[in-house]
């Protein structure tokens, strides 16, 4: 049998004992290794968003997003989808299927979670407008971005960096986290 093993660096034939002065020395196999294991780091977060089934890429980091002036508004808007909540200027609202009652957690920079999915915030308690139940409406705490986010029927709402225009749904399903609302507070699975 012709088996190899490597010795600090230098290669030798278990069988004859000779030796492959062709091995790289010790310090590159370690700065290999270390070149490596970097690279896993930088790229994992990359490759668990491949998993989720979506073709969409990451889309760019925006500014974090602030507190409206005043009430933030709520509407139902039309969508290839049926009727949906938007917000006061017609862009579509999501919910984070990961987000628990009471709990937010899209919060951290991980995935750019509040950079791409900015959340409704508001200064003061939210409004519903025609065909919104007021009943539904409400509001949770949030660390980051600090203040007050929109729920509805207890999800906090979301809007997509990516949607860019009233009307636009591209957020729609994203790696399986991701939905727009109907009215009734229900998430909209279909895409």
């Amino acid at each position: 049998m012709d088996r190899q093993c490597i010795d600090g660096g230098r290669r030798e034939n278990v069988t004859t004992g000779v030796s492959d002065s062709l091995a790289p020395p010790p310090i590159v196999g370690a700065m290999n290794r270390c070149v490596a294991g970097l690279l896993l780091a930088l790229l994992a977060p990359m490759g668990m968003a491949a998993c989720g089934g979506s073709e969409a890429t990451a889309p760019t980091p925006t500014a974090q997003p602030t507190a409206t002036d005043g009430p933030a508004g709520i509407k139902v808007g039309r969508s290839r989808l049926g009727p949906i909540l938007v917000d006061a200027s017609g862009r579509m609202l999501y919910l984070f299927t990961e987000d628990k009652p009471g709990r937010v957690l899209c919060t951290s920079d991980y995935l750019n979670c509040p950079s791409s999915w900015p959340p409704l915030m508001a200064a003061e308690r939210p409004r519903g407008r025609t065909g919104v139940d007021a009943r539904l409406i409400g509001s949770i705490h949030r660390t980051k971005p600090a203040g007050s986010q929109v729920t509805y029927n207890r999800h906090p709402l979301y809007r997509y960096v990516e949607d860019e225009a009233p009307g636009d749904v591209t957020g729609q399903g994203m790696f399986g986290y991701w939905y727009v609302l109907s009215p009734s507070g229900r998430p909209i699975t279909r895409p």
